[in-house]
């Protein structure tokens, strides 16, 4: 149903149109930066001189327990070889994790769910049942495991989780707003984490760490309720039962001293290495601080309407941006708001909706013209184009996608030829006045929105991701009329996504030259990211502080002749 969703209803593309996405191999927990000094044992006591642990053992040569609360030494239960281990580096980098198609087969849907795979069981050994609230603290717990560990998405783990089942839209949304709220601030609660602990623990003990961590510290929730609801969490789990010590030791020490702890550390450190390091080089550390504020705060809701958007934001209490977007303040439940129900508009970040809003100007209009939508699903441009008076042709190669996008079209009363093809192989019978090709990718302009997109991509994902889009790109290429206009776009703030990928087709077709464009008013972008009818948006762009989706836009021109 969202556009904001970017064709993943999670960091979409990356991993989500069917073509993409390679599973790698889970990592092992990084190294603690501790020097030891303050640390529990795991019965939640401090070390000391002479004091044997709670099973009568003499403590170590140093007086510090291992990671399982007990000194170094034989005994003691072992450790889980079976868990994901999620640990993070330093600067809140999962160390392992797979790409977002998950395990077995790589491959993972649009909207979030993951293809192949088992879902791991979280054992409960405990008569009484969960507490919503510590449900959904469970829950969040298993979907950042699910994210740091096993390369899935937060909407995808928490949708197809069991523990949730029953639970009320505000439950649901506060295991969500915990799962996001960690990832958001991974680097920070790392580092508040890791001098309390000798090394990290398995992966869902971690996970249960920097949830709660996450809610003293970011989120101001009541210590006594989220350390309570964890420690007995854990305690529950015949798994992570033997390091309850240890987590309530940790926990209790970070709701003393927690928010101090991480005001301490730069923002920046949220964004993983890999990135920040590119993120840097390309657009400037002034730029790359942006998108760490950016990342540390919910973003707004975009809306996309039919028609109108000046009255839907008086009406809606929004203001406009970019000349046609309603921005509100808060997602929350957008099914409750008027208009819906009416197929009046459809959520789409203010950067999703510009490609569409730019094919059109390099047209000249598309009213009355044959356009094609390539990689469609959910259908938030294709939507736009049917407003626009096009005859819409949408494809996409997953048939769970194109059904959604089918039920969006039937709520926004439009129509629309709806396709599932692989568009690597398709070729119409009759070529296109123009074709959008929003091709899958890495999606890390979307990490406002979608900040599991940090974790569930890694810097090999990228040549895979790159072939494929030469695949799709020369497809479109021969699809398109002579006269027509071919625009590619993609929501990653990866350079060989981009400008890298039309300068390879330009240089195999002369026959394609580049159209300039212009943004509407109101976007602050700079004119030098605008040059040579390629358009770069950065997600710190607008006017209004509250920045969009990262962009890459281009649109050419299949000549007549050459």
């Amino acid at each position: 149903m969202s556009d904001s969703n970017h064709k993943s209803g999670g960091p979409a593309k990356g991993g989500s149109s069917g073509y993409k996405g390679r599973s790698g191999k889970p990592g092992s927990g990084g190294k603690s930066r501790s020097d030891g000094k303050g640390r529990a044992d795991g019965k939640g006591r401090p070390p000391g001189k002479g004091r044997p642990d709670g099973k009568g053992r003499p403590p170590s040569k140093d007086g510090r327990p291992d990671h399982k609360g007990r000194p170094p030494g034989k005994g003691g239960p072992r450790r889980d070889s079976g868990s994901s281990r999620g640990g993070q580096s330093r600067g809140g980098q999962s160390r392992g994790g797979q790409s977002p198609g998950g395990p077995a087969t790589g491959r993972q849907s649009r909207d979030g769910s993951s293809g192949g795979g088992e879902k791991r069981a979280w054992s409960r050994p405990r008569r009484e049942p969960l507490t919503n609230a510590q449900a959904a603290r469970k829950a969040a717990a298993m979907a950042v495991t699910d994210v740091l560990g096993r390369g899935f998405r937060v909407e995808g783990s928490l949708a197809r989780n069991p523990v949730l089942e029953g639970l009320d839209a505000r439950d649901r949304a506060f295991a969500r707003a915990i799962a996001a709220a960690t990832l958001r601030r991974l680097g920070q609660v790392n580092a508040v984490i890791d001098p309390l602990v000798q090394r990290p623990p398995p992966g869902r003990v971690q996970a249960y760490l920097q949830t709660a961590t996450a809610q003293m510290v970011f989120m101001d929730v009541a210590p006594h309720a989220a350390v309570g609801d964890t420690v007995a969490l854990v305690k529950a789990d015949g798994k992570s039962e033997p390091f309850t010590g240890l987590v309530n030791a940790v926990l209790r020490k970070i709701a003393e001293s927690g928010k101090a702890d991480a005001a301490r550390i730069p923002p920046i450190q949220n964004i993983p290495g890999w990135l920040r390091s590119e993120w840097t080089r390309l657009y400037g550390k002034a730029a790359v601080r942006r998108m760490a504020l950016l990342l540390a705060t919910a973003p707004p809701l975009d809306l996309s309407v039919k028609s109108d958007p000046e009255k839907w934001a008086a009406h809606l209490g929004g203001i406009l941006i970019g000349g046609s977007t309603v921005r509100l303040d808060a997602i929350g439940n957008i099914k409750a708001l008027d208009g819906f129900d009416d197929g009046a508009w459809w959520a789409q970040d203010v950067a999703a909706a510009l490609p569409a809003r730019l094919l059109e100007q390099a047209c000249g209009g598309v009213r009355g013209k044959r356009v094609a939508d390539y990689c469609a699903a959910p259908g938030g441009k294709t939507m736009q184009l049917c407003a626009m008076g096009a005859e819409v042709t949408s494809i996409d190669l997953s048939e769970a996608r194109t059904e959604r996008l089918t039920q969006n079209l039937a709520r926004t009363r439009m129509e629309a030829t709806v396709l599932t093809a692989d568009l690597t192989e398709h070729q119409p019978e009759t070529p296109y006045d123009a074709i959008l090709l929003d091709a899958p990718c890495s999606a890390t302009g979307t990490f406002r929105r979608h900040p599991d997109v940090l974790y569930n991509r890694k810097e090999r994902d990228i040549t895979p991701l790159t072939r494929l889009q030469d695949k799709l790109l020369k497809q479109a290429a021969n699809g398109i009329a002579p006269g027509g206009v071919l625009l590619y776009s993609v929501c990653s703030l990866q350079e060989r996504e981009g400008a890298a990928r039309v300068h390879k087709l330009l240089k195999a077709r002369p026959d394609f030259r580049r159209i300039p464009l212009s943004l509407p008013e109101g976007l602050d972008v700079p004119d030098a990211r605008l040059e040579g009818g390629m358009v770069r948006i950065l997600p710190p762009d607008g006017s209004d502080g509250r920045g969009m989706d990262g962009f890459f836009i281009a649109a050419l021109e299949r000549v007549a002749k050459i």
